[in-house]
């Protein structure tokens, strides 16, 4: 049952962390402005951006968990983020100072894909539903965490000024990996857009 094994997933991830054994070796992550990152630079990037520290009573609602009606192994669900930023936010290094804001973000949809061994080989990620809910002008998940801590950051797809500054923090080599490099997306991966790059059609 995906559903189940997706309300199973979502709930060890909130309770106690992602598990690595859940995860197919070709995994990949995609967001609006985010990806494709496989496994190893995602856990390297999050740990880089003091999120967690910075929301201690961090709240995810997830709903609607759904099958899609074209791909029995793929499982959209929604989520609604609340938070305290009750603490800095040591961003790579640099740390911006607790807001006391009370967050909430819009919903945004994200979704699963598992392979036929069971393991999740794709997520898609922030995808916002309704731009003028909550308080983060529009921004989803960790963006609008972000946000709400003070780093405000205009992050849409098609951003060229933003898709240039993720070119020049891999460069930096200092802030984490916005998308893994060429060599280490997997095969499977077809979109050559990358960040915040606009979205190619093939």
């Amino acid at each position: 049952d995906i559903i189940a094994k997706t309300k199973e997933y979502i709930q060890k991830v909130q309770t106690d962390g992602p598990s690595e054994d859940l995860y197919a070796p070709d995994y990949v992550l995609r967001g609006p402005v985010i990806g494709p990152i496989n496994r190893s630079d995602l856990a390297k990037s999050q740990k880089g951006l003091g999120i967690v520290a910075a929301f201690p009573d961090i709240k995810i609602d997830t709903f609607g968990y759904t099958i899609d009606p074209e791909n029995p192994y793929r499982c959209f669900y929604f989520q609604r983020w609340r938070g305290t930023n009750t603490g800095d936010l040591d961003n790579y290094g640099t740390t911006f100072p607790a807001t006391g804001v009370e967050m909430e973000t819009p919903v945004s949809v994200f979704s699963v894909v598992y392979n036929p061994e069971g393991k999740i080989v794709y997520e898609q990620v922030g995808a916002v539903v309704d731009r003028h809910e909550g308080n983060t002008e529009g921004k989803a998940a960790v963006f609008g965490m972000l946000h709400t801590a003070g780093l405000k950051l205009a992050a849409s797809p098609g951003d060229k000024v933003f898709a240039f500054i993720q070119r020049m923090g891999h460069f930096a080599g200092n802030m984490g990996r916005s998308w893994s490099r060429e060599e280490e997306i997997p095969k499977w991966w077809v979109s050559q857009s990358r960040g915040a790059d606009e979205t190619e059609q093939w």
